[in-house]
């Protein structure tokens, strides 16, 4: 589940956010009723990493498919 917050309200209970983002919510950072950053659990950023990784993979490989 993904909860919305106003900057200053995180600021405030930053450590609670930390705790219920260790396990497993997931919070959006807003000001003026914008998206301006998220904090994630880590698992989701390791998720985040290896996709980034596969899609690096995948570049490459279409990158070298192109050259030959």
């Amino acid at each position: 589940m993904t909860q919305r917050i106003p900057i200053a309200d995180a600021r405030k209970n930053f450590a609670n956010l930390l705790s219920r983002t260790r396990d497993g919510e997931r919070v959006k950072l807003t000001r003026y009723n914008k998206t301006v950053a998220a904090i994630i659990p880590k698992q989701d950023l390791e998720k985040l990493k290896d996709c980034e990784s596969q899609d690096q993979a995948a570049q490459a490989a279409r990158a070298k498919s192109k050259s030959k």
